[in-house]
């Protein structure tokens, strides 16, 4: 299917796993992308994204980016609009997860998770629209939430409250930026096999390394890739009448209520 993206621009904040997948799937769609990082690592992941997407013959910029400072995210649009011209596309991707129970929540805990998951997107957001999408009257945002963000699990309530609102948020933007035909949506992923959660499935922490597969009806991780796919439709105009929509990509995993039980000496999910 032809997306009809070729030399559009785009934003992907976050360099590695499912924001490394969505880069290189917009700029296979002939997009033209920056992508932001913040660690050495991410420099890394950022550098490899950046050779491939101009290996495709498209534009390309990696730029340093800490969320929980306005003045970068001030710059690094302003960069964008320099070398680009325009902004059609911004997908906030950049995230991070602190596993914690609420009762030993700190106050850095509080204000770090929160000010990267919700006000650094949010503050993407509100400098994309006013310096390109605004006055171009177009353009397409689309938010990473995350399923927690829908239905919470122990030990993730920061992530899972600052996720939900970033459902929240993209709801009220999408209702107040409409007249200006700009869409924002939100997509919902589930357990994705990223660096991280394959990391954490080999590291032993986990007391049933194979719970996580036993929570999804179609049995297995979701793929960067798989999500990535619906950020390029979102991007597109074949999604020209979608938004404020929240799009839960995790193989079923909360449709419903699965029960497991114990047999013939082994776990099993009813």
């Amino acid at each position: 299917m032809d997306l009809n993206l070729t030399d559009k621009f785009a934003i992907v904040t976050g360099s590695t796993g499912i924001c490394k997948a969505a880069a290189l799937g917009l700029a296979q769609e002939g997009m033209n992308v920056a992508v932001t990082y913040l660690t050495e690592d991410d420099e890394k992941s950022a550098a490899d994204t950046i050779e491939k997407i101009k290996q495709m013959g498209r534009k390309a910029l990696m730029i340093p980016l800490d969320l929980m400072k306005l003045n970068e995210i001030c710059e690094m649009v302003e960069t964008v609009m320099d070398k680009f011209g325009r902004i059609d596309t911004l997908v906030n991707c950049a995230g991070i997860c602190t596993s914690v129970l609420a009762e030993n929540i700190t106050e850095k805990q509080w204000d770090i998770d929160m000010g990267i998951d919700l006000k650094g997107l949010f503050f993407c957001c509100k400098e994309v629209f006013n310096r390109s999408m605004k006055e171009q009257k177009s353009g397409s945002i689309i938010n990473i939430s995350s399923v927690v963000g829908v239905n919470p699990i122990k030990t993730n309530p920061i992530y899972g409250a600052a996720k939900a609102g970033v459902i929240s948020i993209t709801r009220y933007l999408a209702i107040e930026w409409g007249p200006f035909n700009i869409r924002v949506n939100a997509i919902s992923p589930g357990w994705i096999a990223t660096e991280m959660l394959i990391e954490y499935q080999r590291s032993g922490k986990s007391a049933d390394p194979n719970s996580v597969i036993r929570s999804v009806p179609l049995g297995r991780f979701g793929k960067p890739e798989e999500i990535a796919d619906a950020v390029s439709f979102l991007a597109s105009d074949r999604s020209a009448f979608t938004t404020g929509a929240n799009f839960v990509l995790d193989g079923g995993m909360i449709a419903g209520i699965r029960l497991s039980s114990l047999i013939n000496g082994q776990i099993q999910i009813l």
